[in-house]
């Protein structure tokens, strides 16, 4: 019985540094039923122990174990993370991928065709590298897509997607924008249609476009830098 309290210990031990290892190393939350796998714990009840035993050991330290609606994950203490921000691998996102991901946040789920009336064609730029950064994802809808921000955004602010569409919404009180019009209902299916088979825009669809741009100036000059 002697010899098997220390290998008890050490199973226990393992289990909890797997959990450490998954929390640090997912971009996204874990729930708990992939920390059971991971961990290979089969007690709900002792892997709820072992992650209160981790929140305790970083209690004191600049990184803290929080749950969210999506799972449990690792993330830079709220009152750090202003200080910190700048060394994100996310600092060095272009300006326009940045204004691009305010308003992905603030509209989601919102059409790509709809993002390049704000922004043009470099819009396609800009998606493709917060796909790549994991900040959004999208999903083909006949000739479009329809862009979403992934959970991976939240670690980045360090807040939730409802308090950061809260301070976007704040930042653009004053504001008026313009309901669809019909002649931007025919411009998306242009531009959808361009999507699909990339080819030079005629002048009367460039024209439109540019017009169309007036309608959401506001959402237009927004950026992630307006929010931190």
């Amino acid at each position: 019985m002697r010899q098997e309290k220390p290998q008890l210990l050490d199973q226990q031990n393992s289990a909890k540094s797997l959990i450490e290892a998954a929390l640090f190393m997912s971009p996204n939350p874990l729930s708990m039923d992939e920390l059971m796998r991971i961990s290979s714990i089969g007690s709900l009840g002792l892997l709820k122990k072992e992650i209160e035993t981790l929140q305790q050991e970083y209690s004191g330290r600049g990184i803290e174990v929080v749950e969210t609606p999506q799972g449990w994950q690792m993330q830079v203490k709220q009152e750090l993370l202003p200080k910190v921000a700048n060394l994100t691998p996310y600092s060095d996102l272009s300006e326009g991928s940045k204004r691009t991901l305010a308003v992905v946040i603030y509209k989601e789920p919102i059409k790509q065709s709809d993002l390049v009336k704000m922004q043009g064609n470099k819009l396609y730029v800009y998606v493709k590298e917060l796909e790549k950064r994991g900040l959004i994802k999208s999903e083909r809808v006949g000739h479009t897509k329809i862009l979403k921000v992934t959970n991976e955004f939240e670690k980045y602010f360090g807040e939730s997607k409802e308090s950061v569409k809260e301070r976007i919404q704040t930042s653009l009180e004053g504001f008026s924008v313009a309901p669809e019009t019909q002649q931007e209902n025919k411009v998306e299916n242009k531009i959808d249609t361009h999507e699909a088979k990339p080819k030079k825009k005629s002048k009367v669809v460039t024209d439109a476009v540019e017009e169309s741009k007036s309608d959401v100036e506001p959402l237009k000059e927004l950026s992630v830098d307006d929010l931190k």
